[in-house]
């Protein structure tokens, strides 16, 4: 009987395809990084903690019920968050537009944590070799601050050889939009080996456009749109082995 393949087998044979391969062009592996490479939690519960507290003087139990939002119970949207934690519709609404304010800026950035595994995982893809790409859905207006979380949770940097940062040139670019392209770009560029994403429909794209690449699901948190992961994508955790 085959052995089920672990977690840990999966990303070690990802990596001795790699050093397999650089002998043929350059070798690419490519990785998202919001609830990817990075936990956005802390960034989340950051601005649920300023909210409460700017709340607290004319609604302290409305601000006890937003301080009180535990880690665990965070959703994908934080309008679902909210409304799970009973805060009433007046106040889910000024708070969706305080944290639309402040998620997409740059201090809140260095907030998140790395997933488990991560940098040093990517290290090892270097290592072996390839090139790690990260690719998001992150605009520009947000390097400065990703570039940042990036060093200080000991990433490879982004500096056009051994690593390089893809961002949208525009906010309201669409994420799908924007990461076909890309992904059309990337040919270009040299061999995609692998690829990691934690939404569904993403990791697909990614599976469709170079199919006998490794993709990998990360099984954090995504969007709740009813896709399922095509069968060849691998689901992981983290990034331990």
């Amino acid at each position: 009987m085959t052995r089920k393949l672990v977690q840990k087998d999966l990303l070690d044979n990802l990596l001795k395809e790699v050093e397999t391969a650089v002998t043929a062009g350059e070798t690419l592996v490519v990785f998202d990084l919001d609830d990817t490479l990075f936990s956005t939690v802390n960034r989340h519960l950051r601005i649920l903690r300023e909210y409460a507290q700017r709340l607290e003087s004319r609604d302290p139990a409305s601000a006890g019920i937003v301080r009180a939002i535990a880690r665990e119970s965070l959703r994908y949207a934080i309008t679902d968050t909210l409304k799970d934690a009973g805060l009433r519709e007046e106040l889910v609404r000024d708070l969706k537009d305080f944290w639309f304010a402040r998620f997409f800026k740059n201090p809140y950035l260095l907030e998140d944590d790395a997933i488990a595994g991560g940098a040093q995982y990517c290290h090892e893809v270097v290592r072996r070799g390839a090139r790690a790409i990260y690719m998001t859905g992150r605009d520009e207006g947000m390097r400065e601050g990703t570039e940042a979380a990036l060093a200080r949770h000991g990433f490879p940097a982004a500096d056009g050889k051994f690593a390089s940062l893809i961002l949208k040139p525009r906010f309201d670019a669409p994420d799908i939009a924007f990461k076909i392209e890309a992904l059309a770009k990337l040919k270009e560029l040299g061999r995609v080996a692998g690829s990691f994403e934690n939404e569904p429909a993403h990791i697909n794209l990614f599976r469709d456009t170079f199919p006998q690449a490794r993709h990998f699901l990360l099984e954090t948190k995504h969007s709740g749109k009813p896709i399922h992961p095509h069968p060849d994508v691998h689901r992981i955790k983290d990034f331990r082995r």
